[in-house]
C-alpha cells in the first residue's frame, strides 16, 4: 500500500527531484504526485512499498539536511556577492507586481478602517 512520506507543495522542484534521486539511489521505489489543475489532489512524495517507510525517511532526513545547508551556502554566497535581491531589488526587477501589491495592501485596509474613519 503506499505510503505518504511528505507533501510537496511548499518544494522547489530541484528539491524535490533531489529526493526522488536520493531514495531511487537507495532502491526505495516512490512516485510524486500534483494536485492538478483544480487543486483538489496532494502534492505529495509516496512510497510504494510501506514496509521501507523507516529507511525511505532516514534518507529524506539526511538529504533534507544537506539541502538546507547548501541552500543557506548559496544564498550566503549570493549576498556576499551583492547578487541576492531585498526588497528594494526585488521591486526594481518587478514594478507593476510590486506596485500592484501595495495597492491592493492600501485597498484592503482602506476598507477595513473606513467604518471608524466615518465614526459607524
Amino acid at each position: 500500500m503506499a505510503y505518504l512520506i511528505m507533501k510537496t507543495s511548499g518544494a522547489s522542484a530541484e528539491e524535490v527531484d533531489g529526493l526522488v534521486a536520493a531514495l531511487e539511489g537507495e532502491d526505495i521505489a516512490c512516485y510524486v504526485t500534483d494536485s492538478g489543475r483544480w487543486k483538489i489532489g496532494v502534492d505529495g512524495l509516496w512510497l510504494v512499498n510501506e514496509a521501507e517507510r523507516e529507511r525511505a525517511i532516514a534518507v529524506c532526513e539526511e538529504f533534507e539536511r544537506s539541502f538546507a545547508q547548501q541552500s543557506m551556502e548559496q544564498h550566503r554566497a549570493m549576498r556576499e556577492r551583492g547578487e541576492a535581491l531585498n526588497f528594494l531589488g526585488h521591486a526594481m526587477a518587478h514594478p507593476i507586481k510590486t506596485i500592484a501589491g501595495i495597492a491592493a495592501i492600501v485597498f484592503i485596509l482602506g476598507l477595513s478602517l473606513l467604518p471608524f474613519i466615518r465614526g459607524l
